[in-house]
């Protein structure tokens, strides 16, 4: 039985949140309280009230989308997504570890912003590459780029962990806006260009490239990430679904790339790929 306080429920509380959190499709309030009511065996009025708490808390917030509203995890304060990065509000004070990089991004409606769970893979594949593993050997000069930069996120994780440049490539005109504020936000004006167009073949190889979108785009762009790769470059992947994982890894193997680092989450998967041919 779930108590009416929810500060004397922390359990709880967190089998509440991964019922939004494990969903596969966003969940409207209405849903979400259907769900929990299904899940925990509580009446609707203790569904909502426990809703409405969530969102009081900031665990939680209303997220408008095309002219629905929905209920997502709450990014209206500092949001670990993984041991070093931390996205954050404008405006908002943060109590850093050394080691943590936070990452400003201003709300809105294109996509990156966080809650995604491809995103998120993004973000763990860059955590895996740039300090797990250290796959990306720090230099000068040293450039990536990523493709469809949405909210900017990944380039700006990318060069906040070190990287010189990155290149922004968006063809979304409400993205590329949101983009470029979040940028500045964050001070890496000058370190990154967001490229109002899709990538093409690059004149200068780039030693990293991100793409979160979905698989046919994916597979499509394979032999242009290759081309666009330094030698033993790396290609941070995600967008794919899990059913369509191992025809991405047939894709990209044929090319000549080998898997490094392979994750999933909520039925998405995200990829960490070495050019080794």
């Amino acid at each position: 039985m779930i108590p009416s306080d929810m500060h004397d429920m922390q359990v709880d509380k967190e089998t509440i949140l991964n019922i939004l959190y494990q969903s596969d499709v966003r969940l409207t309030p209405q849903a979400l309280i259907r769900e929990i009511k299904s899940r925990v065996l509580i009446t609707s009025s203790a569904a909502k009230k426990i809703v409405r708490q969530l969102i009081d808390e900031q665990e939680l917030s209303y997220h408008y989308l095309y002219g629905s509203t929905y209920v997502e995890k709450s990014f209206l304060k500092p949001v670990r997504i993984t041991r070093h990065f931390v996205l954050t509000p404008p405006g908002f004070e943060t109590q850093s570890t050394p080691t943590d990089i936070d990452i400003t991004i201003e709300p809105g409606i294109s996509f990156g912003a966080g809650q995604h769970p491809t995103t998120q893979l993004c973000l763990a594949a860059i955590e895996f590459c740039f300090f797990e593993q250290q796959l990306i050997h720090l230099k000068p000069g040293l450039v990536g780029a990523d493709i469809g930069t949405g909210s900017g996120v990944l380039a700006m994780a990318m060069c906040l962990s070190g990287l010189a440049a990155c290149n922004a490539y968006e063809i979304d005109p409400v993205s590329i806006n949101e983009a470029k504020k979040n940028i500045a936000l964050n001070h890496l004006t000058k370190q990154i260009n967001v490229v109002e167009d899709t990538m093409k073949e690059c004149n200068s190889p780039v030693s990293i490239i991100c793409a979160n979108l979905r698989f046919p785009t994916l597979k499509t762009l394979s032999d242009m990430i290759w081309d666009s790769l330094t030698d033993h470059g790396i290609a941070i992947l995600s967008g794919v679904r899990e059913w369509e994982t191992q025809a991405l890894i047939a894709c990209y193997s044929a090319k000549g790339f080998e898997l490094a680092w392979q994750k999933h989450d909520k039925q998405w998967s995200g990829f960490v790929w070495i050019k080794k041919r």
